[in-house]
């Protein structure tokens, strides 16, 4: 069972993530963002025009959880001629919307683990001059298991 860390006055942490067409990995990223022990968080969800399974997981999760908001584009924002204007064109309205003191944006093969929001959190307030900054990532197959190498 996890143990929330409390949140009174404590900065509030956005979550963006990005989706398009993985409900599996959606399933996999989403649920470790919504299991984190740090609780002063919002988690807006991208709906980059995927396809109605997709759709139906993500209003699950805003209905499962106040903390969530949604995104929705009715197609996908992807040029393969230009692969950074989906980054802008998701992530900018996203940004406007965010109401947090810190954010991080993850796309939905990108799995955290529970207390890698907290451990941020502390990093930020225990280095004032820090900007920015990211964890170590592990590389997992489509299951779910650890890739060695």
């Amino acid at each position: 069972m996890k143990q929330l860390i409390k949140s009174v006055g404590s900065p509030k942490f956005t979550i963006i993530l990005h989706t398009y067409n993985r409900p599996n990995f959606l399933r996999q990223s989403a649920g470790a963002v919504l299991e984190q022990t740090y609780d002063n968080m919002e988690i807006i969800l991208i709906n980059n025009g995927a396809t109605p399974e997709t759709r139906e997981l993500l209003h699950e999760f805003e209905s499962k959880d106040k903390r969530v908001k949604l995104l929705h584009f009715n197609e996908n924002q992807y040029e393969p001629w230009d692969p950074h204007r989906m980054f802008a064109a998701c992530f900018n309205p996203a940004l406007e919307i965010s109401t947090g003191d810190y954010i991080w944006h993850q796309d939905d093969d990108d799995i955290i683990a529970m207390d890698y929001i907290e451990k941020m959190v502390t990093l930020f307030q225990d280095n004032i001059d820090c900007s920015s900054a990211a964890g170590l990532t592990a590389s997992i197959d489509a299951k779910g298991n650890i890739m060695k190498g």
